[in-house]
């Protein structure tokens, strides 16, 4: 999978995406929330990626 420029992300709340942040040491998780990108995990933390993936789908069970 390629990631794709930030300007296609979707921009729905509490969803989700991988995000790479070039000047933020590379992939995070994060949300879009009120406007601005957030890091999944702390969401004082504002992100500024540049590329975007879906977060991909968890393994199945006993893998």
């Amino acid at each position: 999978m390629t990631p794709r420029p930030i300007a296609t992300a979707p921009h729905e709340d509490d969803h989700p995406l991988l995000l790479f942040c070039p000047h933020q040491g590379g992939w995070h998780t994060g949300v879009w929330f009120r406007g601005k990108w957030l890091a999944y995990l702390d969401t004082s933390v504002v992100l500024e990626p540049s590329h975007w993936l879906p977060v991909p789908p968890d393994p199945p069970d006993g893998e």
